[in-house]
């Protein structure tokens, strides 16, 4: 049977495209401190989206409402592990739904929006007249569904008959679209389209959207998936609790906590975190996992994710070499790869995030299993030196779309830092000639670094990003994340300058238009860890309160204006990572082991990071100012100790 190609389906409905980057406040925190809402204003219209994952599903919803309060709602649902042709990055099976229509019988009025309120679960207020309406929407955790529980309450003084009408039709995909020349089916489930009620009186509609195999049988819990989803958001409230006297930023926190563990799919290889979007799915990439979400997954305590770190990079295990980079990325639940970027410095990528997790999770037995992993890994990047000292690649993760040259910034920083990582950890398995090694390999990257990079551009004494790019880049804070404070004073000054400064982040390159959160997200690491509290706080409010209650809640972006603002999930455990890297300045040196150096804004008296997993053990950590520095306790299984300084070396 010849394959077709499945034609691509749109992810966001047009009328919620995000035209607007950043915004002031439109939104507000609920009564309970937790749930974003929106309370819809006669005569104006709005419109987002916001994208909710779990095991086998994932849900990008456009919701939003017309001038006159009508409700306007599109759910585009994937489902990473039914496979299209070609069976490439963008291989999920998706599909748009309509959903449910709610009319009262006899009745002609339209359902409007009062309220659209986020916890986690996207609840929609709406109603009909007297007839009160809830749309709970969330993706299920058992099976390849996304449910919208709908209640309707009745607040007339007499008895009302309700019809509720599914808009979607059963879908049976051709053959030649499946992966393996099979047959997916899609519907919408209704648990009845007709109620009577009497005054006062409720019920509970329960909808879901749902694709299978022909040989799977339907049948869901719909209590008990509501009640995964719950207990899935409450367990994240006890681990890596941060704790500031900002408010907006405590609780974006939180989101962020929400939206870097949910997007982890159980794929035929394995757990796999992937970064969503409508896009990336069942796959995994050398920066979004083995680089910015892995590490946190090291010492955020959450299982699922901790068994996904080791599961990202033992699939690598095939693709690490000493003679040749990593590959870019792993796809299609691990049947293909990608690498069309070519060398992007993948190997730096992979080794710095390995050896950091290594380092953090503590385990001497899984260490000695990976520990040759990262040494190919360096030895292929090592091997990469040109003639100035420096890492080439063929790009970077941008993966062209801006100017990277032949050797760039980030490749040359990340692999330092991997360096150093790598000399910890052979220290901790006794072998201390590779240690040695490492730690020389460092220093001398180091040196020739500064030498290489360091360059007056736009009037700053601070770094080039490659020799072929003339304009100031925000990713030039690398070298501040990675402990090279040199310059680091000038690089401040650029970054936080009108050339790359916009209200609330940064953009790509001076003069541009673009910019993605993840730059904005490490400089923000970057300039607390070098000792610019004070400046990097006035941005990071800024940015959380932007990002939490602003034209688009309340996560961490991709981009913009490329893909609509997708709410990427690695993003999120960048900013987590502002905290515990950036604020207290952990860096991890051993197995148990870390140094910390607070730098703390100087409006803040206080900072807790609290429920923190090092090592198997979980500590809290608060760092209080003194006039001498700071006082630091820790407290670790019932047993609290203090110390007071600007730098900490700490044994657990």
């Amino acid at each position: 049977m010849l394959q077709i190609k499945r034609p691509r389906i749109p992810r966001f409905a047009k009328w919620a495209k995000i035209n607007i980057p950043f915004t002031k406040p439109k939104h507000y925190i609920g009564i309970d401190g937790k749930s974003i809402v929106y309370s819809v204003k006669e005569n104006t219209s709005y419109a987002n989206h916001i994208e909710m994952s779990s095991i086998y599903t994932s849900g990008i919803i456009s919701y939003g409402a017309d001038n006159k309060g009508k409700l306007k709602i599109m759910r585009h649902i994937v489902y990473p592990t039914l496979r299209c042709y070609p069976n490439n990055t963008g291989g999920s099976l998706d599909h748009n739904f309509k959903g449910v229509t709610i009319t009262l019988v006899d009745n002609k009025k339209s359902e409007c929006v009062t309220d659209f309120i986020f916890d986690g679960f996207l609840t929609i207020a709406s109603k009909i007249d007297k007839l009160k309406i809830s749309r709970k929407l969330f993706p299920a955790t058992l099976e390849k569904v996304f449910i919208e529980k709908i209640t309707l309450t009745n607040t007339f003084n007499n008895q009302i008959s309700i019809k509720i009408d599914n808009n979607d039709k059963e879908v049976l995909t051709p053959a030649r679209y499946g992966n393996m020349r099979e047959h997916y089916k899609l519907f919408a489930y209704i648990s009845t389209n007709q109620v009577t009620l009497q005054p006062n009186e409720s019920v509970i509609i329960n909808v879901c959207y749902c694709a299978n195999r022909l040989t799977e049988q339907f049948n869901i819990d719909f209590e008990k998936e509501e009640k995964l989803r719950t207990d899935f958001i409450n367990s994240l409230d006890d681990k890596l609790i941060i704790n500031t006297p900002n408010k907006h930023i405590n609780l974006m926190s939180r989101y962020a906590k929400i939206r870097g563990c949910e997007s982890i799919y159980m794929t035929k290889s394995g757990l796999m975190h992937s970064p969503g979007g409508g896009n990336y799915y069942a796959a995994l990439w050398t920066n979004d996992q083995c680089e910015y979400i892995n590490p946190l997954f090291g010492y955020l305590g959450y299982e699922t994710g901790e068994k996904q770190s080791v599961n990202c990079y033992n699939l690598y295990r095939k693709y690490v070499f000493e003679d040749k980079a990593v590959i870019t990325s792993i796809i299609a639940e691990g049947d293909d790869i990608w690498h069309g970027a070519k060398d992007r410095g993948d190997s730096a990528m992979y080794a710095y995030g390995l050896a950091r997790y290594l380092l953090t999770y503590g385990d001497k037995k899984l260490a000695t299993d990976f520990i040759d992993l990262i040494d190919k890994s360096l030895t292929y990047t090592i091997s990469q030196t040109n003639e100035d000292g420096v890492i080439k690649s063929d790009s970077d993760e941008l993966e062209n779309r801006l100017e990277s040259g032949n050797a760039n910034l980030c490749t040359s920083t990340l692999a330092y830092d991997a360096m150093i990582s790598a000399s910890y950890l052979h220290n901790e398995l006794n072998n201390l000639d590779k240690a040695n090694y490492y730690k020389i390999k460092a220093e001398e990257l180091k040196e020739n670094l500064l030498k290489y990079f360091s360059k007056n551009v736009e009037g700053y004494p601070t770094f080039m990003y490659c020799k072929e790019e003339p304009k100031l880049r925000s990713w030039i804070s690398m070298p501040m994340v990675v402990g090279i404070f040199e310059r680091s004073k000038a690089t401040k000054d650029a970054l936080l300058s009108p050339k790359l400064r916009m209200a609330e982040g940064l953009l790509s390159a001076s003069g541009d238009k673009t910019f993605w959160d993840r730059s904005t997200l490490y400089t923000l690491r970057g300039l607390f860890y070098a000792g610019f509290a004070n400046e990097a706080l006035e941005l990071l409010e800024k940015y959380s309160t932007a990002r939490l209650l602003g034209e688009h809640i309340p996560y961490a972006v991709e981009a913009f204006p490329e893909g609509n603002q997708a709410q990427l999930s690695a993003e999120s455990g960048l900013y987590l990572r502002i905290f515990t890297e950036g604020i207290l300045g952990i860096r991890p040196t051993g197995f148990g082991k870390f140094s910390l150096t607070p730098n703390l804004p100087k409006n803040w008296d206080f900072m807790e990071c609290n429920k923190i997993k090092f090592a198997g053990k979980l500590i809290d950590i608060k760092v209080e100012r003194k006039k001498s520095g700071y006082k630091l306790t820790i407290t670790n299984d019932g047993i609290t100790l203090d110390f007071e300084g600007k730098n900490f070396e700490i044994q657990l």
